[in-house]
Parts: structure tokens; sequence; C-alpha cells
């Protein structure tokens, strides 16, 4: 059975289709309307395909199940895997509040020592306002660690490309 032409070609379209559902589902989340839509309609369009062929393949069912469960294994790991190899670095700002004076030198100085750029605001009397960014995960690792070893409050915030339209 597992050498047999339509075994194999059940695979393949079964691939494809992993491929395809992968990818509508980071073009819906991460693309626009038109992205999303278009990707969604050739999804379900193939989706027919599948179905059908599902249904009419002369193929155990057991083998049907592993099948696609390994492509599904193998196929959505090489979507995401493309998908981390053509993501942009990022910006990440790290907003630090309400930090006393002694806290805000002892955190600056470890900022410093692991080359994270950083800018530290004095608000009022004994309370600082600090900003630090990273440009990637090891410095993000980093930023956190020391953030929680501190135990200061603190949001983080992507910074978005200069122009980028809102979806």
């Amino acid at each position: 059975m597992i050498t047999s032409t339509i075994f194999w070609t059940f695979v393949i379209l079964n691939f494809i289709n992993v491929l395809v559902n992968t990818t509508r589902s980071l073009m819906t989340v991460k693309g626009g309307k038109w992205s999303a839509a278009i990707s969604n309609s050739i999804c379900y369009g193939y989706y027919a395909i599948i179905i059908y062929i599902t249904a009419t393949y002369d193929i155990p069912l057991i083998y049907k199940c592993i099948a696609v469960a390994i492509v599904n294994f193998v196929g959505v790991l090489a979507i995401k895997f493309g998908e981390e190899k053509l993501q942009k670095p990022s910006l990440w700002i790290y907003n630090v509040i309400n930090l006393d004076n002694q806290t805000s030198d002892c955190f600056a100085n470890e900022l410093t020592i692991n080359n994270i750029p950083f800018i530290n605001t004095h608000i009022k009397k004994d309370f600082n306002n600090m900003q630090i960014f990273s440009e990637n995960e090891k410095e993000s690792k980093i930023i956190v660690e020391l953030l929680d070893n501190f135990k200061v409050k603190y949001y983080a915030t992507e910074a978005k490309e200069k122009n980028s339209k809102l979806t």
C-alpha cells in the first residue's frame, strides 16, 4: 500500500494542503484584509479537493491518519522555519516605571555591563522612568531576567515600522 502511486498522491496533496493552511493562518493573523481574504479563499477551495480524495481514495484509514499527522508535523515546521528566517528583527522597548534612585543606578549599571541601550529619566524626588531597548531575543532575555531580579513594574512594546498601515 505504501508503495502505491495513489498513496503518495494522497500524501503530496495533503502536504500541499498543510502548506496552504499554515500560510493562510499566518496571512489571516499578520496580513491585511486582502491577503487574508485571498489566502482563505484559496485554502478552502483547495480543501474541497482534500475532502474528496480523503473520502474516495481506497487507502486504509490508519494509513490516512498517519500520513496526515506526519505531513502536518513536517509542513507546519517548514512554514514556521521559513517564517523565522524571513522575519525582520524588531525593536522592543521596555518601560520601567517608578524606580527609586538606588534601584535605578544599580539597574543602569547592569544594563551598561551587558551593552544594552537605555534612557533613564528622573521624574521627581526619588522616582525615575527607564526605557530599555532590545533588538534581539538574547537582549530581551537579559532584560527580563534583570527586571525579575529587581522586582520592578514594567511593560514592553514592539516598535512598529514607520508608516506601517493599521489593519
